[in-house]
């Protein structure tokens, strides 16, 4: 159309003001977007700095993600109060005491901790805490302020906008979203590769005191660029449609449903299918693509499209998960195209039933307060009452009983348009049905002569005890731990990963530096990190000490409940001690009080699980075991099992930044590499002949607490 016929056909006093209002648009929209950005890069940057501290789970992210949705819901409450009952002149001034005081704080706090959003040592948890409740916390201390105040941007500017501009504000969301995704993405990809973890904390604040006077400036200009009558907006609720307490449920069920599935899926995905790392980072893209495409254009959304889609991703998930081994890029795939199916419909079911600009700021508080509920349900709620990752089908179900709950009371939807819509309708509720059928029925078959005796979940995901004719088998997800063989003969006999070929086996055995003078094995101290099924505590004689640390309590039970499903804690000769809690900070613990345990052996035995406890495998670490060393002839042992990461490069590099020897013993079923501060230490002719030197295809840096990467140690 040309520009004449366009001017002409909107009214002189509206280009008039959408001319004068332009440039106060764009400076909405990149106000916007930098706090957006903010918004998610912070969470990278604490979630990354408190991993470790609580064992490095997955678990421990989605905490996060929950406690970040909370104070999301924070943040839309205060905007949609100040936004009712304050004029813009006091929202404004308001606004700018509380920047400039959270300014304040984290200047404060930059004299006390590493850096002004990284809480000090002093904060790490301390063993019979609520990891869920001591994570919150230390990010309360740590975010808990700017990140609230970054999270009223949104909804508050785009309440600042409905006042000044004539289109509707609802596209900045789609913004929002759109830096929120840069902020995921450019995160593993960029700043964590080039910059240290204090680094990343400092260029973060500094881009919040930008922030800060970007959201100066559009609060100075907003008196200028008004074009409404200045009045708090809740004489505007009884003028226009008001949303009746059935839409606002709706949109509550919508946003909960998303945040539910979002979260299900990250558990389902990164615990139970795939030991990639940061495999949460592919959910929650997903999540917030499906946010930039409704709320970019209504158009997008096309209920014909993404309800077929719907359904078929709810089929091909059902029978992906009936299925007895697919292979984990399919998994994969059809989890996040269920995911994004779900989200498209829950978002665009958002935006077609979203209110006018007047209740603009009630909309995004039941949008957060909806998923608030979801993560609570999956974070806290879904591992005390489901054994599995059940949450994942329910999320999936509820999507179902939303959309055609919609289209039920539609009366202009395409349930009563179309014979054919409707005859597809009744094929997938019986295909549903035909799935949920098949699924229950491969769950008995799925493992024939075996059967779960037991499964338990907690924060540190599903643990499974399975029973064949070969033993008891222990399960982390799709890890094996280890097993205990039914046999009399071979009962107590270290098996899987630790067999007497293994590394650990011949360095226990046969190592020259554990024998006297007489040629004999002199008794031994072992420290463990990462119990097991406690196979290690096979190769104690009499004398000897064995010392396990574990973080999880249910892994504990399984070796020394009153009926405990591993006998060889109990079987050993040693003297066994157990430890609970995250294992470093159990050794700093000991160290600080001078309680060195001069082991003989350390055995590194966590990283052959779902999540990599990164802080296990850092310098500063490896100076920790060092000092629990009894001398130049204890050896380090790593083992480094892994189906998805080759950690070699790091064990290597570790040993090497302290001079020590190492030596690789690769078999079938294990990986181990041997460290020592003995050059002679690998004499042993059963050593030799089992040992080859390490061998890296790949350099990687020095891992250190404020530097590590496991995007270089993906198998390729």
């Amino acid at each position: 159309m040309p520009s004449s016929i366009a001017t002409e056909a909107i009214p002189a006093t509206e280009v008039t003001a959408r001319s004068k209002c332009a440039p106060f648009a764009s400076w909405y929209v990149a106000t916007i977007f930098l706090s957006a950005f903010l918004l998610f890069q912070v969470q990278l940057i604490i979630g990354k700095y408190v991993l470790p501290w609580f064992g490095g789970s997955p678990s421990v992210w989605n905490t996060c993600v929950l406690f970040f949705q909370i104070l999301l819901l924070l943040g839309y409450l205060y905007a949609h109060l100040t936004s009712r009952r304050l004029t813009l002149r006091l929202q404004t001034r308001l606004h700018l005491a509380l920047l400039f005081a959270s300014l304040a704080l984290l200047a404060a706090m930059a004299f006390h901790w590493p850096s002004p959003i990284t809480p000090g040592v002093a904060w790490k948890p301390v063993p019979g805490t609520s990891p869920e409740w001591r994570v919150t916390l230390v990010l309360a201390l740590g975010v808990g302020c700017p990140f609230l105040i970054l999270s009223t941007t949104g909804p508050l500017l785009q309440v600042w906008r409905s006042r000044t501009q004539l289109d509707s504000p609802y596209r900045l969301y789609a913004w929002s979203n759109a830096g929120s995704l840069l902020g995921l993405l450019s995160y593993p990809f960029l700043e964590e590769r080039l910059l240290l973890l204090r680094t990343q904390a400092w260029f973060w604040s500094a881009g919040y005191a930008l922030f800060l006077l970007a959201y100066g400036a559009c609060a100075w200009m907003l008196p200028h660029y008004s074009l409404r009558e200045e009045r708090p907006s809740v004489q505007l609720d009884n003028a226009g449609n008001k949303p009746k307490k059935t839409l606002l449920l709706l949109w509550l069920a919508l946003a909960a449903c998303a945040s539910a599935m979002l979260l299900s899926t990250t558990n389902l995905i990164s615990q139970e299918i795939a030991v990639i790392p940061l495999l949460w980072v592919l959910p929650l893209c997903v999540y917030l693509l499906t946010f930039i495409i409704c709320f970019g254009a209504e158009r997008w959304y096309r209920r014909r499209i993404f309800h077929t889609l719907y359904a078929l991703a709810f089929s091909a998930a059902l029978v992906v998960l009936s299925a007895s081994a697919p292979h984990i890029l399919i998994q994969i795939t059809v989890f996040c195209v269920a995911l994004f199916a779900v989200c498209m419909v829950c978002h665009g079911e958002l935006v077609k039933h979203k209110p006018a600009s007047e209740f603009l700021s009630s909309f995004y508080l039941t949008i957060a307060s909806g998923g608030a509920l979801g993560s609570i349900f999956v974070v806290l709620i879904a591992p005390h009452i489901f054994q599995r990752f059940w949450e994942f089908q329910l999320s999936l179900l509820i999507c179902g009983l939303l959309l055609l709950t919609i289209v039920f009371l539609e009366k202009e939807s395409w349930l009563y348009k179309r014979l054919a819509f409707r005859v597809l309708l009744y094929a997938i509720i019986v295909a549903f049905m035909l799935q949920g059928y098949a699924y229950g029925v491969a769950l008995i078959h799925r493992n024939p002569g075996a059967r779960v005796a037991l499964r338990a979940r907690n924060f540190f995901g599903v643990k499974a005890v399975l029973q064949d004719q070969y033993g008891n088998w222990l399960l982390h997800g799709q890890t094996r731990h280890g097993v205990q063989l039914a046999d009399p003969v071979f009962h107590d006999a270290p098996t899987l990963y630790y067999k007497r070929q293994s590394g650990i086996g011949l360095l226990l055995e046969h190592y020259p530096g554990f024998l006297d003078e007489g040629g004999k094995r002199r008794t031994l101290r072992v420290g463990v990190i990462g119990l097991g099924a406690g196979t290690l505590a096979a190769y104690g004689h009499p004398g000897d000490y064995f010392r396990f640390y574990d973080i999880d309590p249910q892994v504990v039970e399984l070796s020394l409940g009153q009926a405990p499903w591993f006998s060889f804690l109990h079987d050993s000769s040693a003297t066994i001690e157990i430890v609970l809690g995250d294992a470093r900070l159990s050794l700093e613990r000991e160290a600080a009080i001078g309680q060195l345990q001069k082991f003989d052996v350390v055995v590194l035995d966590a990283f052959n699980n779902d999540s990599i406890p990164v802080h296990l495998l850092t310098k500063e670490a490896m100076a920790l075991y060092i000092r629990h060393l009894r001398g130049p002839d204890s050896v380090i042992a790593f083992h480094l099992t892994n189906r998805a990461l080759d950690l070699r490069p790091v064990a290597y590099g570790l040993s090497r930044e302290y001079r020590m020897t190492c030596l690789e013993v690769e078999e079938h079923f294990s990986d181990w590499l041997l460290a020592s501060s003995n050059t002679d230490m690998m004499n042993s002719p059963e050593v030799k002949k089992r040992s080859t030197p390490v061998t890296i295809r790949h350099a990687v840096p020095l891992w250190t607490d404020e530097y590590s990467n496991l995007w270089d140690v993906v198998k390729r």
